[in-house]
């Protein structure tokens, strides 16, 4: 009998998560993919892109839901594409291609403007007894301001005319 090797099961575990959580927006099955302690080790955001409340919790099974389901209320085809995959044990990297179209929910002041972004993010994580357990990530919070019009390239000396 073939003794399953964890790196590959790891990565399985992490881009069904993306695929079922974030992509589908099925929260109902983040138990399946998260421990109940979940942590999420996130920047503070610089740009708040969502329209999620700043104190938005990424811990736990609940907080998980509450970030997914503000991302996916303001840009409802939201979808996360892992495209460059590395695994060393529990740990997991990903690089990614984010993309939606904020058709949802306003951001700040901003109405639903029907713009699709397309941005990098950069993922991490650590998976314990089957279950991403930890998550580091950096995503590309300033191409987004730029795709949705919430940064003016001509605000910008290094991008303006």
């Amino acid at each position: 009998m073939m003794e399953k090797n964890p790196t590959a099961t790891g990565v399985t575990i992490a881009e069904e998560a993306i695929r079922v959580v974030w992509s589908e927006g099925d929260t109902s099955r983040i138990p399946e993919f998260y421990t109940a302690d979940f942590v999420a080790h996130q920047p503070r955001p610089s740009l708040n892109w969502t329209g999620a409340p700043e104190t938005m919790d990424w811990t736990g099974h609940a907080g998980l839901k509450a970030v997914v389901n503000a991302v996916r209320a303001s840009f409802p085809d939201y979808t996360e594409t892992p495209e460059l995959v590395v695994a060393d044990g529990d740990l997991i990297a990903m690089r990614m291609r984010n993309r939606g179209t904020h058709t949802g929910s306003p951001i700040g002041r901003l109405a639903a403007s029907g713009k699709r972004i397309d941005v990098v993010d950069t993922m991490f994580v650590r998976i314990s007894n089957g279950k991403i357990a930890e998550q580091w990530g950096l995503f590309d919070e300033f191409s987004v301001g730029l795709q949705l019009g919430l940064i003016s390239p001509h605000d910008l000396p290094m991008l303006g005319e």
